[in-house]
């Protein structure tokens, strides 16, 4: 068993908004791009955003490799950070200390650009308890992000009255499938989904053609993380998870192949909603699905461009953020090249129901 290195992190004063100066100011996309823009609590970049709603009405999003400002001018890049959102308040949570700060989960045994832990989806547990699934990533080149693969998939657990992180536990799907890419709840049940997330080194485009696939299993809501999933076989649920199959749209609006499906998906009242940045930062689409239930059938309502439209840029990750006036979509955004600008941040738009 292995534990999280946020046994030892670090939360500074909240940043605020720039253009805010209260709390309790209104969260709109517009304010979400401008606290992103002002490096909150010391957030320079990040990508990969994700957002967990919590009981008592904060957000807590989690990053994969963030820069961190360490106050000597040279921003530090760890491998996984939160933030915890208070109104239009944000409170940076990672590892280490202020001037020389690691990753928020999994710091002990990360070892920076060869092997680390990338923070995937997860779901609130109980009024006290989030659980998380982080991917366990390895880099099998000579330089980072040349060849990069998942080897595992861990599960930690979040105490929301402290922040505190519990043991690093294998994820009741410990493999590479990466079961946890994206998590929702019902009533009744946990639904894991499953994409590869193998994006450097394996095509000359560099995707793995697993990308296209999305995979889904569930484990009762009322039972330890730990429990054992059932995966769904196109004819209902089984252990084996063998028998999983693809639960992803498999072509576009145009009949041509969707060959990368990174779906984040969300349930709205009696319905499952999907949005995807399809082709990841090959395309500049991105799809709205619905579904009745989470395993599918998925339809595609609404396909747009990518908000930010910045040719000179990568836009990839489309996730959904909730805000005052609803769901808004984030999009990741950065340059070609991965060197730190102030383009390295989430950019998110409003959007007005594209399910309905």
């Amino acid at each position: 068993m292995l534990l999280a290195g946020v046994m030892s992190a670090t939360v500074g004063p909240a940043g605020i908004a720039a253009d805010t100066g209260d709390c309790g100011d209104p969260v709109t996309a517009e304010t979400l791009n401008d606290t992103f823009a002002g490096a909150p609590d010391g957030l320079v970049g990040a990508d990969y955003q994700r957002t967990h709603e919590l009981p008592d009405g904060r957000v807590l999003w989690t990053f994969q490799d963030a820069y961190i400002d360490d106050g000597d001018g040279d921003p530090t890049l760890v491998h996984n950070a939160a933030m915890i959102q208070t109104g239009s308040c944000f409170e940076l949570l990672h590892g280490g200390t202020e001037t020389s700060p690691e990753a928020w989960v999994g710091a002990d045994t990360t070892d920076p650009f060869d092997r680390w832990y990338w923070p995937l989806d997860g779901y609130v547990a109980d009024d006290d308890t989030l659980v998380l699934y982080f991917a366990e990533m390895a880099e099998r080149s000579s330089g980072y992000l040349e060849r990069t693969e998942p080897v595992a998939t861990w599960s930690v657990e979040v105490d929301l009255d402290t922040m505190t992180v519990g043991p690093m536990e294998r994820a009741p799907s410990p493999g590479d499938e990466l079961y946890g890419f994206s998590v929702t709840t019902d009533d009744d049940h946990v639904y894991l989904y499953a994409q590869c997330h193998r994006q450097f080194g394996f095509t000359e485009l560099g995707h793995d053609p697993c990308g296209g696939d999305v995979f889904v299993a569930r484990q009762p809501l009322d039972v330890p993380s730990s429990y054992p999933l059932e995966y769904w076989t196109g004819d209902g649920w089984s252990r084996n998870s063998n028998l999983a199959v693809n639960v992803a749209p498999e072509t576009k609006v145009d009949s041509s192949e969707r060959h990368i499906n990174p779906m984040q998906v969300e349930r709205d009242g009696d319905r499952w909603i999907a949005v995807t940045k399809v082709g990841d930062w090959w395309t500049d689409e991105i799809y709205y699905d619905v579904a009745p239930s989470p395993e599918g059938p998925w339809t595609t309502v609404s396909v747009e461009s990518v908000p930010t439209g910045d040719e000179d840029m990568a836009n990839y990750f489309a996730s959904l953020v909730p805000t005052d006036d609803g769901w808004a979509v984030a999009v990741s955004h950065n340059r070609w090249d991965g060197a730190l600008s102030a383009a390295y941040r989430p950019h998110v738009t409003a959007i007005d129901d594209p399910w309905s």
